[in-house]
């Protein structure tokens, strides 16, 4: 993605530096001034190309964010069934992230501050949306609400990259742990069924009815669960 500001010259080096103060310490707490300093300008010259930090940083989330889209509805448009196809978005979202983590680290701690300001036809979610419902009519998927589809499927794509910087000397080779991921995202996907029922959580249930940790755990693919040293260290104490 760094790749499209680069060719804007002095204003992409503006770009560059600022995504990579964004991606390494958050827009909030990233000035001007700190931005001018990494690109060795003056402030003064960085107000020739935009008014503020704001316009900075939403220019980059939707330069990246339009790019990321025309590149899955490439994906969305390949004749295989729909579970590959979305199996095919995570596997390319995996592999911007390891070529250049900054720009999905940036996107993903900044999508809730510039979402409502991207134009709809360049939120991949539109796409996503678009393959599930595919699936469900083919059969392929079961049917289920579709945001909870969405939310499900983004939360198990994105979630091991945004805790990835924290546990990535635990985890196994880069191309594991995206096959992994990408097997965990076929399951929910074809035999979510078996895991937790859309119906355990619509129907109303009294405290001892709910379901127990213990069970959740049992689903989740082995990469996913909680069990720790710790538990063990509880267990050693007792």
């Amino acid at each position: 993605m760094k790749e499209l500001f680069k060719e804007e010259g002095k204003k992409g080096q503006l770009l560059l530096a600022s995504l990579k103060l964004f991606s390494e310490q958050g827009y909030d707490r990233i000035s001007v001034r700190d931005i001018a300093k990494v690109a060795g300008v003056s402030e003064a010259a960085l107000y020739k190309h935009f008014k503020s930090k704001e316009e900075m940083a939403l220019y980059i989330f939707k330069k990246i964010i339009t790019e990321y889209t025309t590149q899955v509805a490439l994906i969305a448009e390949k004749e295989i069934d729909p579970v590959q196809r979305l199996c095919q978005v995570q596997k390319y979202t995996y592999q911007i992230y390891h070529r250049d983590p900054e720009s999905i680290r940036f996107v993903l701690l900044s999508q809730y501050q510039f979402w409502d300001r991207v134009e709809d036809e360049v939120k991949p979610h539109f796409l996503l949306r678009r393959l599930l419902e595919e699936g469900m009519e083919k059969g392929h998927i079961p049917k289920k609400p579709v945001y909870l589809w969405i939310s499900m499927y983004s939360g198990l794509m994105l979630e091991p990259l945004v805790q990835y910087p924290f546990f990535h000397d635990e985890l196994p080779t880069w191309d594991e742990f995206t096959l992994e991921v990408s097997r965990s995202i076929e399951k929910l996907l074809t035999q979510s069924t078996e895991i937790l029922k859309w119906e355990d959580f619509s129907r109303t249930t009294e405290p001892d009815e709910l379901l127990k940790w213990d069970d959740l755990e049992k689903g989740k693919p082995e990469m996913f669960r909680t069990t720790s040293h710790f538990d063990e260290d509880l267990e050693g104490d007792n």
